[in-house]
């Protein structure tokens, strides 16, 4: 298993692998473009953020890279770094945008994602 999702919405991943994260529970009845976005303790942007088309679906799926993954380092000496993430859906056709909540989160709540070492580096 790549990518773990707790039922809090916790991610938990090794820096380099690759795996999916789903979105589920928009309205159909809309067309969301989804943005997926990493943050390190700074509120620094990791990479860019990444955007999928819903096209009045109630779910999507954003792939993480191995390289875009790669970029959420782990310090020398640390067993693990934590990382923050959001998600928003935003209506294509009005000026309507929402941050999602994951789980039962409420507003200030942080989603983490805990990025452990790479254990190998493989192809």
């Amino acid at each position: 298993m790549a990518i773990a999702i707790d039922e809090n919405g916790t991610i938990s991943l090794y820096q380099g692998d690759s795996g999916e994260i789903a979105v589920s529970g928009l309205d159909n009845t809309k067309n969301y473009m989804i943005y997926f976005a990493i943050q390190d303790k700074k509120r620094n942007l990791i990479g860019s953020e990444l955007q999928v088309t819903a096209n009045k679906t109630n779910s999507i799926i954003f792939f993480l890279t191995s390289d875009y993954t790669d970029l959420l380092t782990v310090p020398a000496g640390k067993s693990y770094e934590i990382y923050t993430y959001g998600i928003k859906a935003c209506e294509v056709e009005s000026s309507v945008e929402d941050t999602l909540f994951i789980s039962d989160g409420n507003y200030g709540d942080q989603n983490m994602i805990i990025v452990y070492p790479r254990k190998v580096i493989g192809g």
